[in-house]
């Protein structure tokens, strides 16, 4: 690592954390955030809801296993990515180095930095712009873009461009998810529990959404500020008289919030991470549950006649689940799983259930 060029950290306040260039050499500019997982980097990278943020692995070592170099085309949704040590000999000869595969994409990263020191950093101050760069030469103005910098148009951006329709297994349910920029897998508790899914773009119109004649709706995850679209969210508001069951998972149930009257708060810490516990409310059952936001409903402007609030982080109090009462509506924070072994695989199944004409209460 000592041979490999300086690299540096740079984040809005000015504070540096000087370590190695790693992937494509040269300055990126993005939010800069933290993950907890422990494998699975480039399912990490490649995550759509990380598009425009620089990824710091809390895990100290990264990349054991390579990448086999036809297997995996994915895009790097991510605008740079941080660990603390890569290992440049994979498990597997024929398997692309960590390295590579960053610099064949052309993302920008750093290794060798103390990421716990800056996990630390971003837990008490909430996560901030940053930049990874080889020179300090321009640092002023480098430190004017980092405070310049937003994420904005996002949706629009990464959303599908077409609607694409994807076959389920024993299917007794059609369902129109509107793509805000989720990972393809996200689709598969419903593809592997009896749903066709046509996969349709963010704007979509409502008119067009309803030629498909959906059992249900989803509203699928994505990336940036909920608010950022103001049309989407008056779209949700005209789906929501259709009559037609809604379920909606991460941005969706932020948006849904937001369509329903309900308050968006940026939280000093978000929730990043394969390990976000979230409680049931009522009960004593906790599940450990994949996140990546930085958003969150504002418990308080929650009204009682409108949803109930049925899970809670255990960390911090926050919204993870909302069941409305005044149309067929249901909507979590996290990525529910669909198989029979998932602690959350009921959320999906009570999606079911309101697709079949059972009552919301």
């Amino acid at each position: 690592m000592k041979n490999r060029k300086k690299a540096y950290l740079v984040l809005a306040d000015g504070t540096e954390f000087e370590g190695y260039s790693m992937g494509k050499e040269g300055v990126t500019i993005g939010e800069v955030v933290f993950n907890t997982c422990t494998s699975a980097y480039t399912d990490i990278l490649s995550d759509p809801t990380y598009y425009g943020q620089i990824v710091a692995q809390t895990y100290p070592l990264a990349a054991n296993r390579g990448v086999m170099p036809e297997g995996d085309g994915s895009e790097i949704m991510s605008s740079g990515y941080v660990v603390r040590e890569w290992c440049d000999v994979c498990s597997d000869g024929g398997e692309v180095s960590l390295d590579s595969y960053l610099a064949s994409r052309g993302i920008v990263g750093i290794c060798g930095i103390d990421t716990r020191k800056l996990t630390r950093y971003l837990r008490d101050k909430g996560y901030v712009n940053g930049a990874i760069t080889d020179s300090l030469d321009n640092k002023e103005e480098l430190l004017e873009r980092i405070n310049k910098y937003t994420i904005s148009g996002a949706v629009k951006e990464i959303s599908v461009k077409e609607p694409i329709k994807f076959s389920g297994h024993s299917v007794k349910y059609n369902v129109v998810a509107i793509d805000y920029g989720s990972p393809r897998k996200q689709l598969n508790a419903f593809l592997l529990n009896g749903c066709n899914v046509t996969l349709v773009p963010a704007f979509t119109s409502v008119d067009e959404i309803m030629k498909y004649s959906p059992d249900g709706i989803v509203l699928c995850d994505g990336p940036a500020d909920p608010d950022d679209e103001p049309e989407l969210i008056e779209n949700i508001k005209e789906i929501i008289k259709k009559d037609v069951p809604v379920f909606a998972i991460g941005l969706g149930h932020q948006m849904l919030a937001l369509a329903a009257g309900f308050k968006i708060i940026k939280m000093n810490k978000g929730h990043r991470g394969s390990n976000q516990p979230v409680r049931i409310e009522g009960t004593k059952r906790i599940m450990v549950t994949d996140q990546n936001h930085g958003y969150s409903v504002d418990n308080s402007s929650v009204c009682g006649d409108t949803a109930e609030i049925i899970m809670t982080n255990v960390n911090d109090g926050t919204v993870e689940g909302l069941k409305y009462k005044k149309f067929k509506g249901l909507s979590v924070q996290f990525t529910p799983k669909g198989d029979e072994d998932s602690s959350t695989g009921f959320i999906i199944r009570d999606f079911f259930k309101m697709m079949d004409g059972e009552s919301n209460e």
